[in-house]
């Protein structure tokens, strides 16, 4: 009989935690549907106040640097690393070499080649100087790799591959 109700105390106390682990399960949930759409409004937040940055004044800008949102790239329009890879390109000859090339100039600028960004990484960050258009790419032999892509500063494969406008 003892043991009769020693089981029906822990039958009792599983089905008072199986219910209290959906109520927390559902609790968590909503937290993180709140959570998400609080990181996305911030997210928002970041690109509106980095598109007005430049009507901020002095204490407007503070207290945003307060609130944890660095805008040093956004000012300049260039992140670290991609200043580093213009800055390797306008150093090399005929300011042209292969992706490949630069990635590995890029990682030869460390000590301990560890704390280069991989390739993938590396290309992302580089992506403004393509937007911007301070550097061009022009597609290698193989579609599927960028390794071999010509990448140049503006200006100097676009004048040898124009095509000549006396033909018309």
């Amino acid at each position: 009989m003892k043991n009769t109700s020693i089981v029906n105390i822990l039958i009792e106390n599983i089905n008072v935690d199986q219910g209290l682990l959906e109520k927390i399960d559902e609790t968590i949930e909503k937290a993180k549907e709140e959570k998400r759409e609080i990181a996305r409004r911030l997210k928002d937040y970041r690109k509106d106040i980095s598109t007005f940055l430049k009507y901020a004044d002095e204490d407007q800008r503070q207290k945003i640097t307060e609130l944890g949102f660095d805008f040093s790239e956004s000012e300049n329009g260039l992140n670290a690393v991609a200043k580093l890879a213009y800055d390797l390109m306008v150093k090399v000859k005929d300011n042209q070499m292969t992706n490949e090339e630069l990635y590995n100039a890029y990682v030869n600028t460390f000590k301990n080649k560890g704390d280069a960004y991989d390739y993938t990484q590396f290309n992302i960050k580089c992506r403004s100087l393509f937007n911007t258009q301070r550097l061009l790419r022009k597609k290698g032999k193989d579609p599927k790799s960028s390794r071999d892509d010509i990448i140049s500063i503006n200006g100097r494969v676009e004048k040898a591959t124009e095509p000549s406008t006396d033909s018309k």
